[in-house]
């Protein structure tokens, strides 16, 4: 299964989730990337306004199509309960590109639903979700390699039920 993990990352936390579930299915990865920095208190502030509010930021063009992939794993951080803007601009450009998807977020210490239910909305019902806190990140090794068991198995099934269809 062709697979792409396709971030945002502020602060490192969801790029290095990323970075194990890319080992975990041997896929490619695509960091989005917007065209203004969200670095500093500045950012930060600027980032909350837009996710809030859902301001689409432009980004830098990607450097794969979504649609050339089987399975898309989105991840984003949790900004003012919801997705960060970045990831909701790729969402938006994106959707009727993906197959399947699964989804994973990082957070201070909430957010989760409301954020994994948007991402919901702007793309399709995802496979398995991974939402990590700012305490589950200090063993995020571990829950990202059952979220990415987890995910397999759930892969598995499903074309165990095509096959038996056919």
């Amino acid at each position: 299964m062709k697979t792409l993990v396709a971030y945002y990352s502020r602060t490192q936390n969801t790029e290095k989730v990323a970075k194990l579930i890319k080992e975990g299915f041997h896929a490619d990865i695509e960091e989005i990337k917007p065209v203004k920095d969200y670095g500093g208190p500045v950012g930060y502030a600027r980032g909350g306004f837009e996710s809030a509010r859902e301001k689409t930021p432009k980004l830098e063009e990607s450097l794969n199509n979504p649609s050339e992939y089987d399975l898309i794993i989105i991840g984003t951080p949790v900004w003012a309960f919801t997705m960060a803007s970045p990831v909701l601009t790729y969402l938006r450009e994106n959707k009727d590109k993906f197959n399947k998807v699964a989804f994973f977020t990082t957070a201070g210490s909430s957010g989760m639903e409301s954020t994994l239910e948007n991402m919901e909305k702007e793309t399709k019902k995802p496979l398995k979700t991974l939402f990590l806190t700012k305490v589950d990140m200090k063993n995020y090794e571990t829950k990202t390699q059952e979220f990415i068991e987890q995910l397999k198995n759930t892969i598995l099934e499903e074309g165990k039920q095509i096959t038996m269809l056919d």
